[in-house]
């Protein structure tokens, strides 16, 4: 099925709905999606039907072009190309779930657009059309953002749910409605409400924010702003309102601005400032960062001269420290949250302080500074412990490039402060063991623990090639199967490739990379194996090839045998009857038992980091 659905989406007709893609020779060029191009460096092979970029390099096939492109997973790239030839994809044993979260998707899309027909045009939500015309937001906004109105009757939802046919448990379980606090009916959870649909980066509706209307008879007593509930779809600590519609503009400005409201997103867009997303009324995460890390290596938080404040800060500042992202702090004049300055101002006050935006440890040097600028000695000490007590807290996170970072802003605080960096040093590291639990080791050798990094692994080049024949060949993994056992492969990495090849071979699948990649989370890992594949495409015998690894696997395998057998020779005199018997294994050779193939059950891919798979697959030529 993988490969029907490769072969009906051509390579180049896929990445030319993309990228611009000209004749040169018997391939196709273009500028490079992945990176700030000028000089076409990104080759498009319809033969192989694979790209790469020769600048940045970037390589794969459809799928991974989908994959890194749109941002999703191998199943949602497959899934979105197979929609594109208009093939049906099989349905297997572990897709329950899959047609569950489909059956959500299209409850919350239908409901979506409910609420926004009826805010476009039901006479009960005149009031709901006049307060966004108050907010100065546009017809084309308000149909491109797809706002909405949830009526004030309490079974409204309910009562269209049931004329559409939905389930009133899938209604429930997308947190559209409750039940009844004496058990007897649901209501619907959003109503009298300007509704905002929530959509993840692929643009699927996953949950709604509702403003309650100011001349709602609620508004007194209800919340101004209500969020879906936490479900399998949306989650407000991780999900950034208006992701789908920035991610595109974020990736081409090179940072995303984060807000706080929902209509601050709306005007800016409005206003042509795209790359702008909100957080769901919480602050800033580690899961917003590993989100928008995806898309860009810097972002802006906007705060109200008046809101910005030291938590805020502080917060972004501990991210900062843990996360390899630039983070940076724009602030806005005070009294004037952005959709206010936007309406009244138009775009360029608000552009300049994005553009102006200062790095957030300058921000709060700056900040603390100013405060102890009056002072003497003491006010000094104490802005030092303000900032080295917000860094103290951030959770250590592996890895060289954080532990770098750390050392370099030691350094800036140092020179800002004119205090010597290994007094800033000290003072961290007193400050760390007073805020987590115990550590008795001295600050000069935690500081190396800090910036110690695992050597990586080097995969051996017999290991290699015997993947990259396999891998370009499926048909002689049954071949190696007999003869190879998964725990003789030293690397890690290539072990389990190893393994999910022999354990599709036992389950009647196709041993394939297309049939790995199902089955390996690990993007990096399989931009490897394809690397490796790609290696031995152009062998001319790969059986042959394949027999010679083996025999050099066998040797390699006999080896620490035949040694030790050599090491007892020598300490047999030479009337001793050992003396012949050890002699006689040596010259027949050392005869390792057959591979049986290996249970499915036995294979249990691992999940680990990205970036040290890629490392340990740095391998020696």
């Amino acid at each position: 099925m993988i490969g029907r659905v490769k072969a009906a989406n051509d390579i180049v007709d896929v990445i030319g709905s993309y990228v611009v893609l000209r004749p040169n020779g018997p391939k196709w060029k273009g500028l490079c999606p992945f990176h700030d191009d000028h000089n076409p460096s990104f080759t498009v092979d319809p033969a192989w039907q694979n790209y790469k970029c020769w600048a940045c390099g970037k390589s794969g096939d459809v799928i991974t072009f989908l994959q890194e492109h749109e941002k999703v997973s191998f199943p949602e790239a497959l899934e979105l190309l197979a929609r594109r030839a208009g093939i049906t994809l099989e349905k297997t044993a572990d897709s329950q779930q899959n047609r569950s979260r489909a059956v959500m998707l299209d409850v919350m899309r239908w409901a979506a657009e409910l609420f926004h027909r009826c805010l476009l045009d039901a006479p009960v939500a005149e009031a709901a059309r006049r307060y966004v015309g108050e907010r100065k937001l546009t017809g084309d906004t308000v149909r491109r953002f797809q706002l909405g109105f949830a009526a004030a009757d309490g079974d409204w939802l309910l009562r269209q749910a049931h004329e559409a046919n939905h389930s009133v448990d899938v209604l429930e379980e997308v947190g559209l409605i409750a039940k009844r606090n004496d058990g007897n009916g649901y209501y619907d959870r959003f109503r009298d409400r300007v509704m905002f649909p929530i959509r993840d980066a692929r643009g699927q509706v996953v949950g709604f924010g509702g403003r309650i209307l100011p001349t709602s008879p609620s508004a007194a007593k209800a919340p101004k702003y209500y969020n879906s509930a936490e479900t399998a779809l949306f989650s407000k600590s991780e999900n950034l309102y208006g992701i789908d519609q920035a991610r595109q503009a974020g990736t081409s400005a090179g940072y995303l601005a984060v807000v706080e409201g929902y209509t601050d997103v709306l005007m800016a867009h409005q206003c042509g400032i795209h790359q702008v997303v909100a957080t769901m009324g919480t602050a800033l995460n580690e899961k917003h960062i590993k989100e928008l890390r995806r898309y860009v290596p810097r972002v802006v938080l906007v705060f109200d001269a008046d809101a910005g404040g030291t938590t805020g800060v502080d917060r972004a500042l501990q991210v900062f420290v843990s996360h390899d992202l630039d983070l940076s702090v724009a602030t806005l004049p005070e009294g004037l949250d952005p959709c206010d300055l936007l309406a009244q101002q138009g775009p360029e006050p608000f552009q300049s302080a994005l553009t102006k935006a200062a790095d957030v440890l300058e921000f709060k040097l700056t900040e603390v500074l100013q405060a102890a600028a009056a002072g003497g000695t003491d006010a000094k000490r104490l802005a030092v412990d303000e900032v080295l007590r917000v860094i103290a807290l951030a959770p250590d996170m592996a890895g060289q490039a954080t532990a770098i970072k750390r050392e370099l802003m030691m350094t800036r605080i140092a020179q800002r402060l004119g205090i010597k960096e290994t007094t800033i040093l000290d003072r961290l590291q007193q400050l760390r063991a007073g805020q987590r639990p115990a550590n008795r080791e001295p600050a000069n050798k935690q500081r190396q623990q800090d910036t110690a990094e695992p050597e990586p692994q080097k995969a051996a080049k017999i290991e290699r090639e015997l993947l990259s024949v396999l891998l370009a060949d499926p048909a002689l993994v049954a071949v190696a199967q007999t003869e190879v056992d998964p725990r003789d492969i030293e690397h890690p990495r290539l072990r389990l490739l190893l393994e999910v090849l022999f354990r599709l071979l036992a389950e009647g699948e196709v041993p394939d990379l297309d049939h790995a990649r199902m089955r390996i989370d690990n993007p990096v890992l399989i931009s490897k194996a394809m690397e490796l594949q790609e290696g031995a495409r152009s062998h001319g015998d790969r059986p042959a090839w394949l027999r010679s690894i083996l025999a050099c696997m066998r040797e390699r395998q006999e080896r620490p045998a035949r040694i030790e057998i050599q090491n007892q020779l020598r300490a047999v005199s030479s009337d001793d009857p050992n003396g012949l018997e050890l002699l006689r294994q040596l010259q027949n050779g050392v005869r390792r038992p057959a591979v049986s193939p290996m249970p499915a059950s036995d294979v249990q891919p691992q999940d680990e980091d990205e970036v040290v798979a890629g490392q340990m697959l740095n391998a020696e030529s």
